[in-house]
Protein backbone atom coordinates (compact mmCIF):
# COMPACT_ATOMS: atom_id res chain seq x y z
CA UNK A 1 0.00 0.00 0.00
CA UNK A 2 2.79 2.46 0.86
CA UNK A 3 4.69 1.55 -2.28
CA UNK A 4 1.61 2.27 -4.40
CA UNK A 5 1.12 5.66 -2.67
CA UNK A 6 4.73 6.67 -3.38
CA UNK A 7 4.33 5.85 -7.06
CA UNK A 8 1.13 7.92 -7.18
CA UNK A 9 2.86 10.94 -5.59
CA UNK A 10 5.77 10.70 -8.04
CA UNK A 11 3.38 10.63 -11.02
CA UNK A 12 1.48 13.66 -9.71
CA UNK A 13 4.74 15.57 -9.24
CA UNK A 14 5.85 14.73 -12.78
CA UNK A 15 2.49 15.86 -14.21
CA UNK A 16 2.60 19.19 -12.34
CA UNK A 17 6.18 19.74 -13.44
CA UNK A 18 5.27 19.02 -17.04
CA UNK A 19 2.32 21.38 -16.81
CA UNK A 20 4.45 24.16 -15.35
CA UNK A 21 7.11 23.64 -17.99
CA UNK A 22 4.47 23.68 -20.75
CA UNK A 23 3.08 27.00 -19.48
CA UNK A 24 6.46 28.72 -19.28
CA UNK A 25 8.67 27.12 -21.89
CA UNK A 26 7.26 26.33 -25.36
CA UNK A 27 9.57 24.54 -27.75
CA UNK A 28 12.38 26.39 -29.49
CA UNK A 29 10.53 26.11 -32.78
CA UNK A 30 7.68 28.14 -31.25
CA UNK A 31 5.40 25.14 -31.64
CA UNK A 32 2.93 24.57 -28.86
CA UNK A 33 -0.56 23.31 -28.20
CA UNK A 34 -3.20 25.54 -26.70
CA UNK A 35 -6.47 24.97 -24.86
CA UNK A 36 -9.30 26.48 -26.92
CA UNK A 37 -11.31 27.03 -23.73
CA UNK A 38 -8.92 28.67 -21.27
CA UNK A 39 -6.02 29.56 -23.58
CA UNK A 40 -3.34 27.76 -21.51
CA UNK A 41 -0.29 26.86 -23.58
CA UNK A 42 1.37 23.43 -23.41
CA UNK A 43 4.31 21.69 -24.98
CA UNK A 44 3.37 20.43 -28.42
CA UNK A 45 3.58 16.77 -27.22
CA UNK A 46 0.75 17.22 -24.65
CA UNK A 47 -2.73 16.63 -26.07
CA UNK A 48 -5.15 17.53 -23.25
CA UNK A 49 -5.49 20.52 -20.88
CA UNK A 50 -4.46 19.83 -17.30
CA UNK A 51 -7.02 22.34 -15.96
CA UNK A 52 -10.24 21.39 -17.72
CA UNK A 53 -9.37 18.27 -19.68
CA UNK A 54 -10.19 19.88 -23.04
CA UNK A 55 -8.47 18.63 -26.15
CA UNK A 56 -5.61 20.93 -27.15
CA UNK A 57 -5.23 22.45 -30.61
CA UNK A 58 -2.00 22.97 -32.48
CA UNK A 59 -0.82 26.49 -33.21
CA UNK A 60 2.47 27.96 -34.19
CA UNK A 61 2.04 31.67 -33.65
CA UNK A 62 -0.66 33.98 -32.31
CA UNK A 63 -3.27 34.92 -34.92
CA UNK A 64 -5.13 38.18 -35.30
CA UNK A 65 -7.80 39.81 -37.49
CA UNK A 66 -6.27 42.11 -40.11
CA UNK A 67 -9.40 44.25 -40.09
CA UNK A 68 -10.26 44.82 -36.41
CA UNK A 69 -6.85 43.73 -34.97
CA UNK A 70 -8.47 41.52 -32.33
CA UNK A 71 -6.57 38.41 -31.26
CA UNK A 72 -7.86 35.27 -32.92
CA UNK A 73 -9.43 32.41 -31.01
CA UNK A 74 -7.11 29.32 -31.16
CA UNK A 75 -8.23 26.76 -33.68
CA UNK A 76 -10.44 29.17 -35.66
CA UNK A 77 -9.74 30.44 -39.16
CA UNK A 78 -12.04 33.46 -39.32
CA UNK A 79 -12.63 36.37 -36.94
CA UNK A 80 -15.77 36.04 -34.86
CA UNK A 81 -16.40 39.80 -35.03
CA UNK A 82 -16.27 40.59 -38.75
CA UNK A 83 -15.61 37.29 -40.53
CA UNK A 84 -12.17 38.24 -41.85
CA UNK A 85 -9.63 35.45 -42.31
CA UNK A 86 -7.13 35.42 -39.44
CA UNK A 87 -3.41 35.98 -40.05
CA UNK A 88 -0.28 35.73 -37.94
CA UNK A 89 1.16 38.82 -36.33
CA UNK A 90 4.03 38.80 -38.81
CA UNK A 91 1.60 38.52 -41.74
CA UNK A 92 -0.43 41.39 -40.30
CA UNK A 93 2.66 43.59 -40.21
CA UNK A 94 3.43 42.75 -43.85
CA UNK A 95 -0.19 43.44 -44.81
CA UNK A 96 -0.10 46.78 -43.00
CA UNK A 97 2.95 47.85 -44.96
CA UNK A 98 1.35 46.80 -48.26
CA UNK A 99 -1.82 48.64 -47.27
CA UNK A 100 0.15 51.85 -46.80
CA UNK A 101 1.81 51.40 -50.17
CA UNK A 102 -1.52 50.67 -51.86
CA UNK A 103 -3.08 53.74 -50.27
CA UNK A 104 -0.32 55.93 -51.66
CA UNK A 105 -0.81 54.48 -55.16
CA UNK A 106 -4.57 54.90 -54.83
CA UNK A 107 -4.12 58.59 -53.99
CA UNK A 108 -2.05 59.04 -57.13
CA UNK A 109 -4.80 57.51 -59.28
CA UNK A 110 -7.37 59.60 -57.41
CA UNK A 111 -5.53 62.84 -58.20
CA UNK A 112 -5.14 61.80 -61.83
CA UNK A 113 -8.86 61.04 -62.02
CA UNK A 114 -9.67 64.49 -60.62
CA UNK A 115 -7.63 66.07 -63.42
CA UNK A 116 -9.65 64.20 -66.05
CA UNK A 117 -12.89 65.06 -64.25
CA UNK A 118 -12.05 68.78 -64.35
CA UNK A 119 -11.55 68.53 -68.11
CA UNK A 120 -14.86 66.59 -68.41
CA UNK A 121 -13.12 63.49 -69.77
CA UNK A 122 -15.45 61.22 -67.81
CA UNK A 123 -14.25 57.97 -69.34
CA UNK A 124 -10.63 58.41 -68.27
CA UNK A 125 -11.65 59.87 -64.91
CA UNK A 126 -13.75 56.79 -64.16
CA UNK A 127 -10.90 54.52 -65.22
CA UNK A 128 -8.51 56.19 -62.75
CA UNK A 129 -11.06 56.16 -59.92
CA UNK A 130 -11.67 52.45 -60.45
CA UNK A 131 -7.93 51.76 -60.18
CA UNK A 132 -7.83 53.72 -56.94
CA UNK A 133 -10.83 51.83 -55.52
CA UNK A 134 -9.18 48.48 -56.29
CA UNK A 135 -6.04 49.51 -54.38
CA UNK A 136 -7.59 51.26 -51.38
CA UNK A 137 -11.27 52.00 -51.09
CA UNK A 138 -11.39 53.77 -47.72
CA UNK A 139 -10.66 57.26 -49.04
CA UNK A 140 -13.81 59.34 -48.39
CA UNK A 141 -13.37 61.88 -51.19
CA UNK A 142 -12.62 59.09 -53.65
CA UNK A 143 -15.97 57.48 -52.84
CA UNK A 144 -17.63 60.89 -53.09
CA UNK A 145 -16.13 61.79 -56.47
CA UNK A 146 -16.75 58.43 -58.14
CA UNK A 147 -20.30 58.50 -56.79
CA UNK A 148 -20.98 61.89 -58.35
CA UNK A 149 -19.36 60.78 -61.60
CA UNK A 150 -21.56 57.70 -61.82
CA UNK A 151 -24.55 59.97 -61.27
CA UNK A 152 -23.45 62.21 -64.16
CA UNK A 153 -23.25 59.31 -66.61
CA UNK A 154 -26.58 57.82 -65.54
CA UNK A 155 -25.37 54.79 -63.55
CA UNK A 156 -27.54 55.49 -60.56
CA UNK A 157 -27.08 52.18 -58.74
CA UNK A 158 -23.28 52.60 -58.67
CA UNK A 159 -23.66 56.26 -57.68
CA UNK A 160 -25.81 55.33 -54.68
CA UNK A 161 -23.36 52.64 -53.54
CA UNK A 162 -20.34 54.94 -53.52
CA UNK A 163 -22.15 57.91 -51.98
CA UNK A 164 -23.33 55.64 -49.17
CA UNK A 165 -19.73 54.53 -48.67
CA UNK A 166 -18.74 58.17 -48.37
CA UNK A 167 -21.35 58.76 -45.65
CA UNK A 168 -20.11 55.72 -43.72
CA UNK A 169 -16.48 56.82 -43.96
CA UNK A 170 -17.26 60.45 -43.04
CA UNK A 171 -20.41 60.38 -40.89
CA UNK A 172 -19.64 63.78 -39.36
CA UNK A 173 -18.84 65.62 -42.59
CA UNK A 174 -20.74 68.88 -43.11
CA UNK A 175 -22.18 67.77 -46.45
CA UNK A 176 -23.53 64.40 -45.28
CA UNK A 177 -27.14 65.64 -45.03
CA UNK A 178 -26.99 66.94 -48.59
CA UNK A 179 -25.50 63.68 -49.83
CA UNK A 180 -28.24 61.68 -48.09
CA UNK A 181 -30.83 63.84 -49.89
CA UNK A 182 -29.06 63.24 -53.21
CA UNK A 183 -29.02 59.49 -52.53
CA UNK A 184 -32.79 59.61 -51.97
CA UNK A 185 -33.28 61.43 -55.31
CA UNK A 186 -31.07 58.93 -57.14
CA UNK A 187 -32.94 56.05 -55.52
CA UNK A 188 -36.21 57.49 -56.82
CA UNK A 189 -34.76 57.69 -60.33
CA UNK A 190 -33.43 54.13 -60.03
CA UNK A 191 -36.79 52.82 -58.82
CA UNK A 192 -38.53 54.44 -61.79
CA UNK A 193 -35.91 52.99 -64.13
CA UNK A 194 -36.40 49.52 -62.65
CA UNK A 195 -40.15 49.80 -63.09
CA UNK A 196 -39.61 50.70 -66.74
CA UNK A 197 -37.24 47.77 -67.18
CA UNK A 198 -39.91 45.40 -65.86
CA UNK A 199 -42.43 47.07 -68.12
CA UNK A 200 -40.14 46.66 -71.12
CA UNK A 201 -39.53 43.01 -70.23
CA UNK A 202 -43.29 42.49 -70.31
CA UNK A 203 -43.48 44.47 -73.57
CA UNK A 204 -40.75 42.29 -75.07
CA UNK A 205 -42.77 39.14 -74.42
CA UNK A 206 -45.91 40.68 -75.92
CA UNK A 207 -44.12 41.94 -79.02
CA UNK A 208 -42.14 38.76 -79.60
CA UNK A 209 -45.29 36.65 -79.40
CA UNK A 210 -47.32 38.88 -81.72
CA UNK A 211 -44.63 39.61 -84.33
CA UNK A 212 -44.83 36.45 -86.52
CA UNK A 213 -48.56 36.80 -87.02
CA UNK A 214 -48.28 40.53 -87.80
CA UNK A 215 -45.55 39.93 -90.36
CA UNK A 216 -47.64 37.26 -92.06
CA UNK A 217 -50.74 39.47 -92.19
CA UNK A 218 -48.93 42.71 -93.05
CA UNK A 219 -47.09 41.55 -96.15
CA UNK A 220 -46.70 43.58 -99.36
CA UNK A 221 -48.97 44.06 -102.37
CA UNK A 222 -47.95 44.59 -106.00
CA UNK A 223 -48.68 47.79 -107.89
CA UNK A 224 -48.06 47.29 -111.66
CA UNK A 225 -46.28 49.80 -113.84
CA UNK A 226 -48.39 52.27 -115.71
CA UNK A 227 -49.98 55.71 -115.81
CA UNK A 228 -52.49 57.26 -113.43
CA UNK A 229 -53.91 60.70 -112.86
CA UNK A 230 -52.10 62.43 -109.98
CA UNK A 231 -53.59 65.47 -108.23
CA UNK A 232 -57.00 67.08 -108.72
CA UNK A 233 -58.16 70.37 -110.21
CA UNK A 234 -61.06 71.34 -107.97
CA UNK A 235 -59.19 71.32 -104.65
CA UNK A 236 -56.44 73.35 -102.94
CA UNK A 237 -53.59 74.85 -104.92
CA UNK A 238 -51.02 72.27 -103.78
CA UNK A 239 -53.17 69.50 -105.30
CA UNK A 240 -53.39 71.19 -108.70
CA UNK A 241 -53.18 70.55 -111.56
CA UNK A 242 -54.37 67.05 -112.23
CA UNK A 243 -51.67 65.49 -114.37
CA UNK A 244 -50.83 62.13 -115.89
CA UNK A 245 -47.82 60.33 -114.36
CA UNK A 246 -46.14 57.05 -115.25
CA UNK A 247 -44.83 55.04 -112.27
CA UNK A 248 -42.70 51.91 -112.55
CA UNK A 249 -43.92 48.73 -110.87
CA UNK A 250 -43.31 48.40 -107.11
CA UNK A 251 -44.39 46.57 -104.00
CA UNK A 252 -45.88 48.44 -101.05
CA UNK A 253 -46.70 47.39 -97.49
CA UNK A 254 -50.30 46.32 -97.13
CA UNK A 255 -50.41 47.93 -93.67
CA UNK A 256 -48.64 50.70 -91.82
CA UNK A 257 -45.57 49.64 -89.83
CA UNK A 258 -46.71 48.48 -86.40
CA UNK A 259 -45.30 48.87 -82.89
CA UNK A 260 -44.19 45.22 -82.91
CA UNK A 261 -42.31 45.56 -86.18
CA UNK A 262 -40.64 48.77 -85.09
CA UNK A 263 -39.83 47.25 -81.69
CA UNK A 264 -37.84 44.53 -83.45
CA UNK A 265 -35.79 47.24 -85.19
CA UNK A 266 -35.19 49.13 -81.95
CA UNK A 267 -34.16 45.95 -80.16
CA UNK A 268 -31.59 45.29 -82.87
CA UNK A 269 -30.20 48.84 -82.71
CA UNK A 270 -30.03 48.72 -78.92
CA UNK A 271 -28.18 45.39 -78.84
CA UNK A 272 -25.78 45.91 -81.75
CA UNK A 273 -25.37 49.72 -82.01
CA UNK A 274 -25.33 49.06 -85.76
CA UNK A 275 -26.40 52.23 -87.59
CA UNK A 276 -24.97 51.17 -90.93
CA UNK A 277 -28.40 51.31 -92.60
CA UNK A 278 -29.18 54.77 -91.23
CA UNK A 279 -28.86 57.93 -93.28
CA UNK A 280 -25.54 59.71 -93.00
CA UNK A 281 -27.29 63.06 -92.60
CA UNK A 282 -29.53 62.01 -89.70
CA UNK A 283 -29.23 64.04 -86.45
CA UNK A 284 -26.35 62.95 -84.21
CA UNK A 285 -26.83 60.56 -81.29
CA UNK A 286 -30.14 59.18 -82.56
CA UNK A 287 -31.29 55.96 -80.94
CA UNK A 288 -34.48 55.95 -83.10
CA UNK A 289 -36.84 55.57 -80.14
CA UNK A 290 -40.17 57.37 -80.63
CA UNK A 291 -40.90 60.21 -78.25
CA UNK A 292 -42.70 58.94 -75.10
CA UNK A 293 -41.71 55.35 -75.95
CA UNK A 294 -42.56 54.34 -72.37
CA UNK A 295 -46.27 55.14 -72.79
CA UNK A 296 -48.88 52.39 -72.84
CA UNK A 297 -49.71 53.01 -76.51
CA UNK A 298 -46.51 51.20 -77.48
CA UNK A 299 -47.52 48.09 -75.55
CA UNK A 300 -50.08 47.33 -78.27
CA UNK A 301 -48.24 45.36 -80.95
CA UNK A 302 -50.80 45.91 -83.73
CA UNK A 303 -51.14 49.69 -83.39
CA UNK A 304 -49.29 51.73 -86.05
CA UNK A 305 -46.03 53.13 -84.68
CA UNK A 306 -46.18 56.91 -84.21
CA UNK A 307 -43.95 59.80 -83.13
CA UNK A 308 -41.21 58.57 -85.45
CA UNK A 309 -39.51 61.28 -87.47
CA UNK A 310 -38.56 60.95 -91.13
CA UNK A 311 -35.02 59.78 -90.30
CA UNK A 312 -36.42 57.04 -88.04
CA UNK A 313 -38.76 55.86 -90.77
CA UNK A 314 -35.97 55.89 -93.38
CA UNK A 315 -33.65 53.94 -91.08
CA UNK A 316 -36.28 51.26 -90.41
CA UNK A 317 -37.13 50.96 -94.11
CA UNK A 318 -33.46 50.47 -95.06
CA UNK A 319 -33.02 47.97 -92.22
CA UNK A 320 -35.77 45.72 -93.64
CA UNK A 321 -34.42 46.10 -97.19
CA UNK A 322 -37.03 48.61 -98.34
CA UNK A 323 -37.44 52.39 -98.62
CA UNK A 324 -40.05 55.08 -98.12
CA UNK A 325 -42.48 55.57 -101.02
CA UNK A 326 -42.29 58.52 -103.35
CA UNK A 327 -45.31 60.78 -103.26
CA UNK A 328 -46.38 59.46 -106.67
CA UNK A 329 -46.06 55.82 -105.60
CA UNK A 330 -48.09 56.49 -102.47
CA UNK A 331 -50.88 58.23 -104.35
CA UNK A 332 -51.13 55.55 -107.04
CA UNK A 333 -51.32 52.82 -104.36
CA UNK A 334 -54.07 54.79 -102.60
CA UNK A 335 -56.37 55.79 -105.50
CA UNK A 336 -55.53 53.44 -108.36
CA UNK A 337 -56.11 54.41 -111.97
CA UNK A 338 -59.79 55.42 -111.80
CA UNK A 339 -59.23 58.82 -110.14
CA UNK A 340 -61.15 57.87 -107.01
CA UNK A 341 -61.25 60.45 -104.23
CA UNK A 342 -60.71 58.08 -101.31
CA UNK A 343 -59.06 54.66 -101.20
CA UNK A 344 -62.43 52.89 -101.16
CA UNK A 345 -64.06 54.93 -103.94
CA UNK A 346 -65.71 58.19 -104.90
CA UNK A 347 -68.26 58.49 -102.07
CA UNK A 348 -67.36 59.75 -98.61
CA UNK A 349 -68.04 57.14 -95.90
CA UNK A 350 -66.68 57.80 -92.35
CA UNK A 351 -67.27 54.16 -91.37
CA UNK A 352 -64.49 53.05 -93.68
CA UNK A 353 -61.54 54.67 -91.89
CA UNK A 354 -60.09 54.82 -88.39
CA UNK A 355 -61.22 58.02 -86.66
CA UNK A 356 -60.87 58.61 -82.91
CA UNK A 357 -59.28 55.98 -80.70
CA UNK A 358 -56.46 53.91 -82.20
CA UNK A 359 -57.21 50.43 -83.52
CA UNK A 360 -55.01 47.64 -84.93
CA UNK A 361 -53.84 48.21 -88.50
CA UNK A 362 -56.05 46.67 -91.16
CA UNK A 363 -59.21 46.90 -89.07
CA UNK A 364 -61.31 48.52 -91.81
CA UNK A 365 -61.68 45.90 -94.51
CA UNK A 366 -64.03 48.01 -96.63
CA UNK A 367 -61.61 50.93 -96.58
CA UNK A 368 -58.93 49.19 -98.65
CA UNK A 369 -57.39 50.77 -101.72
CA UNK A 370 -57.70 49.19 -105.21
CA UNK A 371 -54.47 47.28 -104.66
CA UNK A 372 -55.39 46.04 -101.17
CA UNK A 373 -53.65 48.63 -98.96
CA UNK A 374 -55.29 49.34 -95.61
CA UNK A 375 -55.58 52.65 -93.72
CA UNK A 376 -54.45 54.99 -96.50
CA UNK A 377 -57.01 57.40 -95.12
CA UNK A 378 -57.21 57.97 -91.38
CA UNK A 379 -55.30 55.93 -88.79
CA UNK A 380 -51.95 57.77 -89.15
CA UNK A 381 -50.54 60.06 -91.81
CA UNK A 382 -47.50 58.59 -93.53
CA UNK A 383 -44.02 59.86 -94.37
CA UNK A 384 -42.99 59.93 -98.03
CA UNK A 385 -39.48 60.15 -99.44
CA UNK A 386 -39.98 63.51 -101.20
CA UNK A 387 -38.94 66.95 -100.10
CA UNK A 388 -41.98 69.23 -100.02
CA UNK A 389 -42.80 71.88 -102.61
CA UNK A 390 -46.48 72.80 -102.77
CA UNK A 391 -46.07 74.10 -106.35
CA UNK A 392 -44.21 71.00 -107.54
CA UNK A 393 -47.07 69.71 -109.72
CA UNK A 394 -46.68 72.67 -112.07
CA UNK A 395 -43.29 71.33 -113.20
CA UNK A 396 -43.42 67.68 -112.09
CA UNK A 397 -41.79 65.11 -114.42
CA UNK A 398 -44.21 62.83 -116.22
CA UNK A 399 -42.28 59.69 -115.32
CA UNK A 400 -41.40 58.55 -111.77
CA UNK A 401 -41.37 61.99 -110.11
CA UNK A 402 -39.30 62.08 -106.92
CA UNK A 403 -39.93 65.61 -105.72
CA UNK A 404 -37.46 68.50 -105.34
CA UNK A 405 -33.77 67.80 -104.76
CA UNK A 406 -33.83 69.64 -101.44
CA UNK A 407 -36.11 71.46 -99.04
CA UNK A 408 -36.98 72.17 -95.42
CA UNK A 409 -39.89 69.74 -95.01
CA UNK A 410 -40.91 66.27 -96.13
CA UNK A 411 -44.26 65.24 -97.60
CA UNK A 412 -46.78 63.32 -95.48
CA UNK A 413 -49.92 61.76 -96.96
CA UNK A 414 -53.14 60.07 -95.84
CA UNK A 415 -54.49 62.22 -93.01
CA UNK A 416 -54.93 60.62 -89.58
CA UNK A 417 -57.46 59.40 -87.01
CA UNK A 418 -57.65 62.96 -85.64
CA UNK A 419 -59.21 64.35 -88.84
CA UNK A 420 -63.02 64.21 -89.06
CA UNK A 421 -63.61 65.79 -92.48
CA UNK A 422 -63.43 63.99 -95.79
CA UNK A 423 -61.68 66.76 -97.73
CA UNK A 424 -58.48 66.50 -95.69
CA UNK A 425 -58.54 62.71 -96.05
CA UNK A 426 -58.70 62.62 -99.84
CA UNK A 427 -55.97 60.57 -101.50
CA UNK A 428 -54.77 63.73 -103.25
CA UNK A 429 -54.36 65.75 -100.04
CA UNK A 430 -50.78 66.88 -99.33
CA UNK A 431 -49.17 68.04 -96.12
CA UNK A 432 -45.56 68.71 -95.10
CA UNK A 433 -43.57 68.50 -91.88
CA UNK A 434 -39.97 68.96 -90.80
CA UNK A 435 -38.09 65.64 -91.07
CA UNK A 436 -36.70 65.83 -87.53
CA UNK A 437 -40.12 66.02 -85.87
CA UNK A 438 -42.09 63.01 -84.63
CA UNK A 439 -45.84 63.50 -84.32
CA UNK A 440 -48.54 61.44 -82.59
CA UNK A 441 -50.53 61.45 -85.84
CA UNK A 442 -47.71 60.37 -88.20
CA UNK A 443 -46.36 56.90 -89.00
CA UNK A 444 -45.25 55.27 -92.26
CA UNK A 445 -45.26 52.27 -94.59
CA UNK A 446 -42.51 51.02 -96.93
CA UNK A 447 -42.04 50.09 -100.58
CA UNK A 448 -39.52 48.21 -102.71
Amino acid sequence: MLRFLNKYLILCWLFVAATSFAETAPSKAELYNECPTCGTKYSYDIKFCGKDGGKLVETQQSSMCPKCNQKGVPGEIFCRTDGEKLVTVEEAEVNEQKLLEDRQKALEHFREGNTFLDSEDYGKALEEYKKAIELYENIPRLQYNIGLLYGKIGKHKDAIKHLRNYCQLSPNAEDVDGIITKIAILQGILDKKNRLIKKYEKRDKVMTKALPGIKERCDMVFVPAGEFMMGIDDMKREQRPSHKVHVDAFYIDKCEVTNAQYYEFLDYINKTKDHSKCREDEPINKDHRPHNWEQDYYNHPEFPVVRVDWYDASAYAAWVGKRLPTEAEWEKAARGTDERKWPWGGEWDPSKYNFGDPVPVGSHEEGKSPYGCYDMAGSVAEWCADWANMNYYEKSPKRNPKGPEKGDKKIIRGGSRFIPDGLSLRSTARKAMRPDIGNISVGFRCVK
